[in-house]
């Protein structure tokens, strides 16, 4: 800065002097060039009596240090659930308003294979999955923390649903019954039930089969909420146990399949990226051969993917003889042994059912076994079931009934 301000002191010197010579008395060339030379001398020594500026720094490109946010560990139940939490899932709602009243539970069917893709099992809170008989089985999709617009194909009930509808406080659609089990399904549940075409909340979406009905689970909270008996309030669901931790002695569970009968198989990989288990499902190929595929939420096209996989191993008692068509699956005032599927890993615990109250799970030492947070389908097996591992992480489960 300091010579910038002598350079111009010179010049204006040097311009004093060209100013001076349009006086009268002009300066000889002489003059004039012994007065540049004695600028420039004390411009010079000026200079060079200034220090030296000390150049700055140069800028360099050090990228800034990253931090990757540790995630927040969740962490809810058996009891004290806040309000917007679902006491089914362990997770927070969009709308909490949801959870004032029942849970809607529908009653899917699995076969036959033209009925599928199912729709809807993808927004469910929990799929309950159990043998009807003959190397088939069927679901119950429940619903709580958010709705579907579109759930099903609709089939009947069966002896198991009284119970699983009332452990869970829910209300049920479905179609119809065989009489002796729609007689206990109603003198249990009583206007819980719905049945048969009840449209917008059960309605066939074209030609009537055993495949051509759904259900909107809002529709169907909103009938229920109608009658005059209806108690269509929120209820006291504790029991379940959420923890985004994964606990401490679990082994390779990285693939499960649960076979119910010939070329009746659903199998469940595990993906890291997402932490969920995808769904695949039986299929036969042009030669008739077992095939599996993903399966999709005809919804949204997505494949189907859990946070929990749980197998219970229960009494399946077959009411009807040879004909393998009528069964009491026991599990209201029953306990007995689960696997446990979460985070790639398989954990050995324990289930245990009450009349009124969700699934009880518990550890190898009797506490309470943390589920991961979210979805969570359960496979109902005969505890004549096999359960092997081949190879190291790959389990199967052939369900067998005495």
């Amino acid at each position: 800065m300091k010579r910038k301000y002598l350079i111009v002191i010179a010049s204006a010197l040097i311009l004093s002097s060209c100013l001076s010579a349009c006086q009268p008395a002009i300066q000889t060339p002489t003059e004039i060039t012994g007065m540049q030379q004695t600028l420039q001398i004390y411009v010079e020594a000026t200079l060079a009596a200034q220090p030296t500026a000390t150049p700055l720094p140069t800028a360099t490109n050090t990228p800034l240090p990253t931090f990757t946010p540790t995630p927040v560990r969740i962490q809810y139940g058996p009891t004290n659930f806040p309000e917007d939490v679902d006491p089914l899932t362990g997770l927070k709602v969009s709308d909490a308003a949801l959870l004032n009243r029942r849970p809607v539970m529908v009653k899917v069917a699995n076969f036959p294979r033209n009925g599928r893709p199912h729709a809807g099992l993808s927004f469910a809170d929990i799929v309950f999955d159990y043998y009807t008989g003959e190397g088939a089985n069927r679901f119950i999709a429940l619903f709580y923390g958010q709705d579907a617009v579109q759930a099903g194909p609709v089939r009947s009930g069966r002896l198991i649903d009284r119970w699983l509808v009332g452990m869970y406080k829910g209300i049920i659609g479905m179609e119809y019954a065989d009489p002796r089990v729609y007689n206990q399904i109603i003198s249990q549940l009583g206007s819980r039930v719905i049945s048969g075409d009840h449209c917008p909340a059960i309605c066939s979406d074209g030609p009537l089969t055993e495949t051509s009905r759904f259900a909107n689970t809002a529709e169907l909270s909103k009938y229920y909420g109608g009658k005059s008996s209806a108690t269509n309030l929120i209820q006291n669901l504790d029991g379940m146990t959420f923890d985004s931790e994964p606990p401490i002695g679990g082994a390779d569970g990285h693939e499960v399949t649960m076979r119910f009968g010939k070329n009746n198989e659903g199998q469940w990989k595990y993906d890291a990226a997402t932490g969920k288990y995808l769904r695949f499902i039986d299929s036969l190929d042009t030669n008739n051969q077992l095939l599996m595929i993903p399966l999709v939420d005809r919804i949204n096209g997505n494949q189907l993917a859990f946070s929990n996989v749980v197998i219970i191993f229960a009494e399946i008692e077959t009411l009807n003889g040879a004909n393998d068509t009528l069964h009491e699956i026991h599990i209201a005032g029953a306990k007995g042994r689960a696997l446990f599927f979460r985070d790639g890993q398989v954990y050995n615990g324990t289930w245990k059912g009450v009349y009124d109250a969700p699934l009880a799970f518990y550890d190898k030492d009797g506490n309470p076994f943390a589920l991961q947070p979210g979805n969570t389908w359960i496979h109902f097996a005969g505890v004549s079931s096999r359960t092997v591992e081949d190879p190291a992480g790959v389990w199967k489960v052939t369900n067998y009934t005495p």
